[in-house]
């Protein structure tokens, strides 16, 4: 027979409603050493709540979902680990769901998060600008991270950079044409280069899976051409990474022969070889204020985060290191 919370209460002296109290962590205080011995007896008689039973009786399931494009990618991983420790911080579990860069699979994983009755869902969509009225029909709220004015103003910001450096032949690598994320940082990159007066050069931007072999092969590319960049503005640290690889390959060094800025700002940026010179974003931050809006009362069906603060962080690869 499973244990109930009424084992829990006799073992350690106290109420039921002291159990629950410790188990929700409110809404009334509990004494620090009562509260040990309702975790000892909790740990002692390996008592597992029911939280398909409080659910029902609380109308919450202490689970928020997190849907996004490809967890396997640095960024996304991240974010999704700031987000599951500052949601165990308020005592709920964090479900993920990974859509494959397929809007029809994000609306799926988005329909069976709301069916498993999560309090929330932080969707960092495919797509952030299609039509998210039907969000309103799960019953569920929603929280969209999308970031348009951090995203063309990064790029314009990192290729400003390369420019400051002098270099005039600075080009392009982003993810699929047809994404948003890369749209807007391919305008910022347009934006850098016209504010200098500079045509934009189209024989350097290139469209490439986000991935080290699609860097790879952009390097590849790229680097044959009879008039090369000299700088390179990189969407993704994990293309940057496949990048810098087909550099050495190739005989070209960096940043003596061409300095490198990525976009993104994952840890792995600090460890490339050269060291990554990245855009970071705060990721905490934005996690935070993610799962805030998913807390208001009364909460509104579709909110979108929209942080647009950014950091140029210097390092070897664009020809400055600041230690």
């Amino acid at each position: 027979m499973a244990t109930t919370r009424d084992d829990v209460a006799r073992r350690a002296g106290v109420s039921v409603a002291v159990v629950s109290y410790v188990i929700n962590n409110g809404p009334r205080p509990v004494a620090a050493e009562t509260r040990r011995r309702v975790l000892a007896a909790i740990e002692e008689l390996g008592y597992r709540p029911d939280t398909v039973a409080r659910h029902l009786r609380t109308g919450r399931s202490n689970a928020v979902g997190v849907v996004l494009p490809d967890i396997s990618l640095p960024h996304f991983g991240e974010m999704t680990q700031v987000l599951s420790q500052l949601a165990a911080d308020r005592g709920q579990q964090l479900i993920v769901a990974s859509t494959e860069w397929d809007a029809t699979t994000e609306r799926k994983q988005l329909e069976f998060l709301a069916g498993r009755r999560v309090d929330g869902i932080v969707l960092m969509s495919v797509d952030p600008l299609r039509d998210f009225d039907w969000l309103a029909g799960l019953g569920t709220p929603v929280v969209v991270i999308d970031r348009p004015a951090a995203a063309v103003k990064g790029a314009q910001a990192a290729t400003h950079h390369l420019l400051d450096h002098g270099h005039r032949r600075v080009g392009f690598v982003g993810g699929p044409a047809g994404l948003v994320a890369n749209k807007r940082r391919r305008e910022g990159w347009v934006a850098a280069l016209r504010s200098r007066g500079l045509d934009v050069p189209d024989d350097l931007l290139l469209a490439t899976g986000i991935s080290r072999p699609g860097g790879y092969e952009a390097a590849r590319q790229l680097l044959s051409r009879a008039d090369p960049p000299t700088g390179v503005y990189v969407d993704s640290d994990v293309q940057a990474v496949g990048f810098l690889r087909a550099a050495a390959d190739l005989g070209v060094p960096v940043p003596d022969g061409l300095a490198v800025v990525s976009g993104e700002g994952t840890s792995m940026a600090a460890f490339a070889i050269p060291s990554l010179t990245t855009l970071e974003i705060p990721r905490r931050e934005i996690a935070l204020e993610a799962l805030d809006a998913l807390s208001l009362d009364p909460k509104p069906a579709v909110q979108r985060v929209n942080n647009s603060d950014f950091h140029l962080v210097l390092r070897q690869s664009c020809g400055r290191h600041l230690s």
